[in-house]
């Protein structure tokens, strides 16, 4: 959805260590600053030169989606027994909730200081298609080396709430070369493996012996081209991970104790490790943390040399990693994930932090 130039703001908050660059159309983060240990500043996400190009932007870089981020087979859902039907604009699903989805709007900025600014929007009953007037509240904050991003939902009748930031890291600096050198980290024991439309039926299989293993620190392209039906189908990794409850080498993964348990805008679930991805050179660490029952993994496979970033540089395939914490895709379809529901009259939150060392 287009909007007027004019009324887009910018806002930069952060310290010394980190600092993020937001607007408020579409709450989206449009560059995120790292100071590394030797005194060098990076822009470690990927985003446009062009803010018009934003009421486009078919990668999503940066944005917040919301109500339902990943794909709804068939672009439809059963909630309470009454079919609701939405956009198809995946082929014949729906992909981060249709065509004028809310990362593709203005939002309210509500309040906004130094290191934290709050955003909300409102939305009428079957926007989008989704049932329920509903009002959402996304908060991004910066302590330390740490940026969090809390997402709240509301809404008067029972509806989805499966919100994500869609944001593509590179942490050589955007725009400096692909990704597949970067090492990677997932803490989950399976994954939920997808038909050659991306849409998940309800399989929970074991990542053992098998590509999709990230268990250990795994270089992201030394396996990324093998012969395995799941990358033939994504054209590489766009793929969802059962995040474990616990870490599996916490000395890894550890969680920041500040932020076990997160209040935000009330009392949320505690954080846990979900990923750690690390650069080449080992200047630069990212650990996830998240409250979030899977995380999916994309990489950027088809991100076009047509994409121009910021400072325009072109960006190729695979030049930025996803890590996008949500539900499984198309999970309020299947019985045996947990599904996205957000009930009448009660609020929903969901936490991720991103940690730089």
């Amino acid at each position: 959805m287009k909007c007027n130039l004019e009324k887009i703001k910018y806002y930069t908050i952060g310290n010394d260590k980190l600092k993020a660059k937001i607007m408020n159309y579409g709450c989206t983060l449009l560059s995120l600053y790292v100071t590394t240990a030797s005194g060098e500043t990076l822009d470690v996400v990927l985003g446009y030169e062009e803010i018009k190009n934003y009421f486009n932007n078919p990668p999503c870089f940066g944005s917040c989606v919301l109500p339902n981020a990943n794909r709804i087979e068939n672009a439809e859902f059963s909630l309470n027994g009454e079919m609701y039907h939405l956009d198809k604009n995946d082929n014949k699903n729906n992909l981060h909730s249709g065509f004028e989805p809310l990362h593709k709007r203005l939002w309210d900025t509500v309040s906004v200081d130094e290191t934290s600014i709050n955003f909300s929007i409102q939305c009428d009953d079957m926007d989008m298609g989704f049932p329920g007037n509903q009002t959402f509240d996304v908060r991004y904050s910066i302590e330390d080396n740490k940026l969090k991003i809390e997402y709240e939902g509301t809404s008067d009748k029972d509806t989805l709430f499966n919100p994500t930031n869609h944001s593509y890291f590179n942490l050589l600096g955007h725009g400096k070369c692909d990704i597949l050198t970067h090492e990677l980290i997932i803490n989950a024991d399976t994954f939920t493996p997808s038909d050659n439309a991306s849409i998940c039926h309800g399989e929970i299989v074991t990542v053992a012996d098998t590509p999709m293993d990230f268990r250990e620190s795994v270089q992201i392209g030394s396996r990324i081209n093998v012969d395995y039906d799941q990358l033939v189908w994504g054209n590489g990794y766009d793929h969802n991970y059962v995040i474990n409850e616990s870490a599996t080498k916490p000395s890894e993964l550890r969680v920041p104790k500040s932020d076990r348990n997160i209040t935000g805008h009330g009392a949320v679930p505690s954080v846990i490790p979900s990923a750690t991805l690390t650069a080449p050179d080992k200047s630069l660490t990212l650990n996830i943390y998240t409250d979030a029952p899977c995380i999916q993994l994309y990489t950027g496979n088809y991100l076009s040399w047509q994409d121009i970033g910021k400072g325009n540089v072109k960006y190729g395939p695979r030049y930025g990693v996803a890590l996008e914490t949500q539900y499984a895709p198309n999970a309020i379809n299947v019985d045996t994930f947990k599904k996205p529901i957000l009930r009448k009259g009660e609020t929903a939150h969901s936490t991720t932090v991103y940690e730089f060392t």
